[in-house]
């Protein structure tokens, strides 16, 4: 139980923090308009920053044939796959698995 307590205090401080810190960006956005701007547009690249990974689709991979469970991306193994299996067979497995990298 207290626990609960302590992270609800936890978070109302940090809830009060982030109430004060946009407070004092507006107000400065409201004095002087340009550096509210760049606050805003650091505020945006920093967010994108974080954001990209949930934002960009996930790559599907798989285990390449006759590696012995090396991962490749399923599209460039299928945009490639010829010259995959003739490497494989003359090259080996590196050269292959790198022709897909």
């Amino acid at each position: 139980m207290a626990t609960a307590t302590t992270e609800a205090e936890v978070r109302e401080s940090l809830g009060t923090k982030f109430g004060r810190l946009k407070e004092q960006a507006k107000d400065m956005a409201s004095r002087h308009p340009v550096a509210g701007a760049a606050a805003v547009i650091a505020v945006s690249a920093v967010g994108a920053y974080f954001l990209w990974p949930v934002a960009a689709p996930a790559v599907a991979m798989m285990k390449a044939p006759g590696s012995g469970g090396v991962l490749v991306s399923r599209a460039a193994f299928l945009a490639k796959k010829e010259l995959y299996f003739k490497l494989l067979r003359t090259g080996g497995v590196a050269a292959a698995v790198a022709a897909l990298a």
